[in-house]
């Protein structure tokens, strides 16, 4: 198979690094925060690429060439800028060298936004792929917006060119909000596939490429104690994950050389874990004596290729609120990201621990007014930026959940019934249908099974929502903070892992942490406690609106109370959001539904905790067929 590379306008007047105050040269520079966003990864990408054989990838340079009299026109609206023969409109280093060296690499002249009018390129590219509209076509560079969408349309519309992809790690614009944009609208009108690793591209540009190991650092790694894996890693993914993170530690310090005598006395790096190994990935805050305390983070390398994308996105806008990315590093298989916190500004801190690690602490009531100020700051004084910029639109809430396919067929149904009746097996019944039975469940229910097989086919849960941008995995883990002892609000509080950043309906964070809350947080150890918990549930979930008065009410235990009382929070600030009333909640119950039976094959809720997922799923199932039939 045969693939081809296409870079635009990779040149030093649109990507030249630029100094802290140095100003732009031009009206086509992409800035310094894009420049140094893009010129690393991308460098480091056609390097990689320029290495492949050339009989599996064609590679071809577009470039700005301007003639001041022949594109006067062009420079008069764009200002003058890559014209020909200056320092200004040659390629970027090291393109040249590894362009001059490589066959089947194709330099392109370009004087307009379209690069298939007055230029060899269309020529080019008929001769390259030979009529094969399967054949893969990926473009990287800048403008995201412009050059970047402009060839791609061209490809997919004059070529049609079936198999087109870019990566939002390898292209800019000089918004990068223009950016963000350009990336959605090519996925859904031109179905082009956005990677967010490079390494990820590649390997679709030449699938049987092999994998380059990230070099070992001489760094001394150790652990506070011995870090949870994730289920599927092997003693491979171990060694990796400790090479990407020596790798991001000696980015910014001095290692010392390989041999030097004194190297064990250089300071290494202390690991503590602060989660993974459920979710596949891990996260610790690394101390060392060369660096404040960081967070750093691996796994699945498309995985943290689109963490980083989020964060990238994101943190313009919340600022500390978001870890700052200081670097990140992608192996074979895995990938690994740098974050720096923004301090705190007294030395008698607790933490930073997560949201979950402070919960599960003492009860005291000053820690339960911290978890309440750390939700209403994270749900309201940070994401609320972006949910209260909801706008309606139209969406099919059953399809945007995931629950049915644009045919509305059902998906996941075999697995849903297949997690129910583990669930029900392991409590020692017959199934799940017995076991919900035996619970006299309020009306409405419905078991699970028959929801996904019988009421779903062919539903349609079409409405105007209020859709937003959300962070999309908003779990108990992804919240850290830092408190002082007595204090009644946390000293800082940070966002993290934005791996699933997108468009959705803007209280699906807050159904997130209100599942977490319920289904992981909240102890549940024995049948009578389930019996407890299961009343809870019931006045959560038989809420006519998104209000929870009488939850306080049923709350028995100083756990339950603290439970009942970060619920009455979140459901507060939600309300807030979306002061809809009976509509928001029985919108808000698909949510739920979406992360209930989510959680019915999680490793961390125990046996209990399973089977109130179970019971919440058949409720919410109930209250959704009634509404929605």
């Amino acid at each position: 198979m045969r693939s081809i590379l296409i870079t635009q306008c990779v040149q030093n007047d649109f990507l030249r690094p630029l100094g802290p105050t140095e100003p732009l040269p031009n009206l086509v520079h992409i800035g310094r925060l894009e420049a140094e966003r893009l010129n690393a990864p991308l460098t480091e990408f056609l390097t990689l690429a320029h290495g492949v054989d050339p009989e599996k990838l064609a590679i071809v340079h577009i470039g700005d060439q301007h003639d001041p009299q022949k594109h006067a026109e062009h420079l008069r609206h764009f200002r003058p800028h890559c014209i020909a023969g200056t320092p200004g409109a040659q390629a970027l280093d090291p393109v040249p060298l590894l362009a001059k060296r490589r066959r089947r690499t194709y330099d392109i002249q370009a004087g307009d936004l379209t690069d298939l009018e007055d230029t060899a390129l269309l020529e080019l590219l008929k001769d390259l792929t030979g009529d094969d509209q399967d054949i893969r076509i990926a473009v990287v560079g800048v403008w995201t917006d412009a050059k970047v969408s402009f060839l791609l349309y061209d490809l997919c519309t004059r070529l049609r060119i079936r198999q087109l992809a870019t990566c939002s790690a390898l292209t800019a614009s000089r918004s990068i909000e223009a950016h963000f944009r350009a990336l959605e609208s090519l996925s859904d009108l031109l179905n082009v596939t956005v990677f967010h690793s490079g390494g990820e591209l590649l390997k679709w540009l030449v699938p049987n490429l092999a994998p380059l190991r990230p070099a070992q650092k001489p760094v001394k790694i150790t652990f506070a104690k011995p870090p949870q894996l994730p289920a599927r890693w092997t003693r491979e993914d171990e060694n990796s994950s400790n090479a990407l993170i020596s790798r991001l530690y000696a980015t910014g310090n001095p290692v010392p050389a390989q041999g030097t005598e004194n190297k064990d006395e250089w300071p290494g790096l202390q690991l503590q874990q602060l989660g993974g190994g459920f979710s596949g990935a891990q996260v610790f805050i690394g101390t060392s004596k060369a660096e404040p305390p960081r967070i750093y983070k691996v796994g699945p390398r498309d995985e943290i290729a689109r963490e980083r994308f989020g964060n990238e996105r994101i943190r313009r806008v919340l600022g500390d609120a978001v870890p700052r990315l200081l670097a990140w590093q992608e192996g074979p298989a895995l990938a690994a990201m740098k974050l720096e916190l923004a301090e705190g500004n007294r030395a008698d801190l607790k933490g930073p621990l997560t949201f979950k690690a402070l919960y599960e602490g003492d009860l005291s009531e000053t820690t339960t007014e911290v978890l309440q100020s750390t939700l209403e700051f994270t749900l309201s004084s940070a994401l609320g930026r972006f949910y209260r910029t909801a706008e309606k639109d139209n969406a099919d809430l059953l399809e945007l959940y995931g629950f049915t396919d644009r045919q509305g067929r059902p998906q996941f149904a075999e697995s849903i019934a297949r997690k129910c009746e583990a669930i029900a097996v392991n409590a020692k019944f017959s199934g799940a249908a017995a076991m919900l039975k035996k619970w006299k469940l309020p009306e409405p229910w419905m078991p699970p099974e028959i929801f996904y097989t019988q009421w779903l086919p062919g539903q349609s849960v079409t409405r105007e929502i209020l859709p937003s941008l959300v962070h999309g995995d908003l779990n108990l883990a992804n919240m850290l903070l830092t408190y002082a002892p007595g204090s009644r609000s946390p000293e800082r509080v940070w966002i993290i892992d934005f791996a699933r950043l997108g468009r959705l309906p803007n209280l699906t964070d807050f159904a997130k942490i209100e599942n977490d809350l319920t289904y992981i947080a909240q102890p549940v150890r024995d049948l009578p406690g389930l019996e407890q918990a299961q009343k809870l549930q019931e006045e959560r979930l038989a809420s006519p609106t998104l209000a929870v008065p009488g939850l306080m009410e049923k709350a028995r235990t100083p756990q339950q109370v603290r439970y009942a009382r970060l619920i009455f929070t979140l459901r507060a600030l939600a309300a807030r959001m979306d002061p809809r009333g009976k509509l928001a909640m029985s919108e808000y119950r698909i949510a739920l539904l979406r992360y209930a039976a989510h959680t019915l094959g999680f490793d961390e809720p125990n046996p209990f905790q399973l089977r109130l997922a179970l019971t919440g799923c058949a409720q919410l199932c109930g209250y959704i067929a009634r509404d929605f039939s």
